[in-house]
């Protein structure tokens, strides 16, 4: 009897596999043709803050800081230049402007470059460091005058 199960379940299974063999192919799901997004610029740094005219060094920071992050991006031999041009082009005051070298002594990109708007009393400072990383702060100008003590770049263009 166990010779006839083992026959009947080999015969079961052969039919069973030769019947599948006969059944058409599945349809081929569709694939998700993707439909192009538009893309959409979004500046990182937001729309551009509008320059306080007689404000303070404080109100006129979030615009410092605007155009100084994206000039600190900017690829350039010489960024301070790039640094106060963009200030010039937002409405900042060349006049009121310093600027440290962007060579250092060596001949060397400079490890940092700072800039400074004098605002009465008080000066916006921004760093650019040698990775293109930006930090800002507002300090009170010196007693002496200005707001960056050191070596400074004279401002001739």
């Amino acid at each position: 009897m166990l010779k006839v199960r083992l026959f009947a379940g080999a015969a079961s299974l052969v039919a069973v596999l030769a019947l599948s063999a006969c059944a058409p192919p599945a349809a081929p799901t569709p694939s998700a043709t993707p439909t192009p997004t538009p893309s959409v610029s979004v500046d990182p740094f937001g729309p551009q803050p509008d320059y306080v005219a007689g404000g303070t060094a404080i109100d006129n920071k979030p615009l410092f800081d605007w155009a100084l992050g994206k000039a600190s991006l900017y690829p350039s031999p010489d960024p301070g230049r790039v640094m106060l041009d963009s200030l010039v082009v937002v409405g900042f005051d060349k006049a009121a402007m310093q600027l440290t070298p962007s060579i250092s002594g060596t001949g060397q990109p400079a490890d940092q470059i700072v800039i400074s708007v004098q605002f009465g009393t008080s000066c916006l400072i921004g760093q650019r460091m040698l990775d293109m990383s930006f930090s800002s702060t507002v300090e009170s100008a010196l007693g002496s005058g200005g707001c960056l003590i050191g070596e400074k770049r004279k401002i001739d263009w």
